[in-house]
């Protein structure tokens, strides 16, 4: 009797043993499994994100191929222009150049500046065609 009790422990201890391996087994194929699914979803955002890149530049690749693209960089850079196309120049008004305000009468022009910004629209408009001060 004291040994089949002797028997009964020891087949406790050794399936007690024998859960305690299965679930570290587990956890540990638990804990891979994770951090496989965690790289999977980063390795799927970077492809993503790669994705759009590709779309982006296949987009860009398409409009400098174009003959938009060609028109636009042949007047710009070369300064060409169609046959039925008429080239305006535009110079801006003495003592206005480079941006900056002429170095006689500047008080007059500033009130004249800060009297344009209060104006409706289509009466700047209206002194710029018309020239009407």
């Amino acid at each position: 009797m004291a040994q089949r009790r002797w028997w009964l422990r020891m087949v406790v201890v050794a399936v007690l043993i024998l859960i305690g391996w299965v679930l570290y087994v587990s956890s540990k194929q638990v804990e891979r499994n994770r951090r496989i699914q965690e790289e999977i979803g980063t390795l799927e955002t970077e492809a993503a994100k790669i994705s759009r890149e590709n779309e982006t530049l296949s987009e860009r690749i398409s409009y400098f191929a174009s003959d938009d693209f060609r028109e636009q960089e042949a007047k710009k850079k070369l300064g060409l222009k169609k046959t039925e196309e008429t080239v305006v120049e535009v110079k801006p008004a003495p003592g206005y150049e480079n941006g900056g305000e002429a170095s006689r009468g500047e008080s007059q022009v500033s009130s004249k500046n800060s009297e344009d910004e209060s104006a409706a629209n289509y009466k700047k408009w209206w002194k710029v065609f018309f020239g009407v001060r």
